[in-house]
């Protein structure tokens, strides 16, 4: 639901001890402003040799150019790493008692002092709102369920990559992204596989070897990169007008308000017009001229139609885009698309694998099934994935 976090701390929320483990220092300047850190680095690095997992904790002195220093801390956390050691776990509200003890107690191994009333009131500065959604047998694993959907290629207010780990395990993830958000969507196992380090992460490599853990973990994350960015997107949707100063994770720690927020940027993606063209795209030339001809639509209509739909075969959907806009001027690019749009709407319903991997997909953001494990040997037992 949420994964990683970062919450502030103002000056008197919180007391360094003499003993305290900040022992990494880094300074930034900028116009006007000059920003001194200081962060753990030697107990992250030992704990993380360990197997286990660490926030990332830092203290930060800003001074303006009036000589006027504020200082704040910040924790930067996975949530689901906190308390079960990987994200291919969730947490929901009923975990939020046990995010702040989880936190106090790191906090206070690392020499800083606060209280769980101050962590209630810590300001979240951004947010990453994420859904994991286990894939049946029939939609095959998830990294090859990432590669269908690379095709939707296409978001146009935001750069797209599309990425291979290539280190023999095979992972898949595809970003749309932009300066104030990033949409990610990846295969849980393949990222572990790669990137795994803590005791609970171990184990599940250790149950994919051995063929007891399945990759059919598919997950859906939006980064909210700023924390202006982030509250417009939680303030539409949290009618809250004694929210003034920001937002605390009890507010955000929500399924329903997580379960808007990933359907709204999940339609955004796979709208129907696209669908429908990448379904078409993939039909042989007997098939979808015979489809076209029993579809009712005018012949110019189909013309039309079979021409866009080439053109998405031959560039893919973000191409097919570019050759609008080389084709049309100005206003006539979005009536063009609303053309399209149209066209595949009076069409009617289209036979094909991608739609009903988008509707399977869709349904289960509906759900909003929590992913959590049952006890400690769950880690490792096929059916928790």
């Amino acid at each position: 639901m949420i994964d990683s976090i970062v919450l502030t701390l103002n000056s008197d929320q919180f007391e360094l001890m003499p003993d305290n483990k900040l022992d990494g220092r880094k300074t930034q300047h900028g116009r006007g402003f000059a920003i001194n850190s200081e962060y753990s680095e030697t107990y992250n690095r030992n704990l993380k040799k360990q197997g286990l997992y660490c926030p990332s904790i830092t203290k930060a002195t800003k001074t303006n150019s009036a000589n006027e220093p504020k200082e704040i801390l910040e924790i930067q956390a996975s949530l689901p790493k906190l308390l079960y050691g990987s994200n291919l776990f969730e947490i929901d509200s009923e975990d939020l008692e046990k995010i702040y003890i989880a936190l106090l107690n790191r906090l206070d191994n690392l020499g800083i002092i606060t209280s769980k009333e101050n962590l209630r009131k810590a300001i979240v500065k951004r947010a990453d709102f994420s859904k994991i959604i286990k894939l049946p047998p029939e939609l095959g694993e998830a990294n090859k369920v990432v590669e269908t959907l690379s095709r939707f290629d296409y978001k146009p207010s935001s750069d797209y990559n599309f990425h291979k780990y290539n280190d023999g395990n095979h992972g898949r993830c595809i970003k749309f992204w932009n300066t104030t958000q990033g949409y990610v969507i990846y295969d849980v196992m393949g990222n572990i596989l790669s990137n795994g380090y803590t005791k609970t992460e171990k184990t599940i490599q250790e149950g994919f070897a051995e063929g007891k853990v399945k990759r059919t973990a598919l997950r859906f994350e939006l980064s909210l990169e700023r924390k202006d960015s982030f509250e417009s997107v939680v303030r539409k949707r949290i009618q809250n007008k004694e929210k003034t100063r920001g937002f605390c994770l009890e507010d955000i720690l929500n399924e329903n308000l997580a379960k808007r927020i990933l359907l709204d940027v999940f339609d955004n993606v796979f709208n129907n017009t696209f669908m429908g063209l990448i379904t078409l795209s993939e039909m042989e030339e007997n098939k979808l001229k015979a489809y076209l001809d029993n579809s009712g639509l005018s012949v110019k209509k189909q013309e039309k139609l079979y021409y866009w739909v080439r053109t998405t075969t031959n560039f893919g959907i973000g191409g097919t885009w570019e050759q609008i806009k080389l084709k049309y001027r100005g206003g006539s690019v979005p009536n063009c698309k609303k053309e399209i749009s149209l066209i595949l709407a009076e069409f009617g319903r289209i036979d094909g694998n991608t739609p009903n991997l988008i509707k399977f997909l869709r349904n289960k953001h509906e759900e909003f099934e929590i992913i959590k494990p049952n006890k400690t040997s769950d880690c490792i037992s096929s059916h928790t994935y």
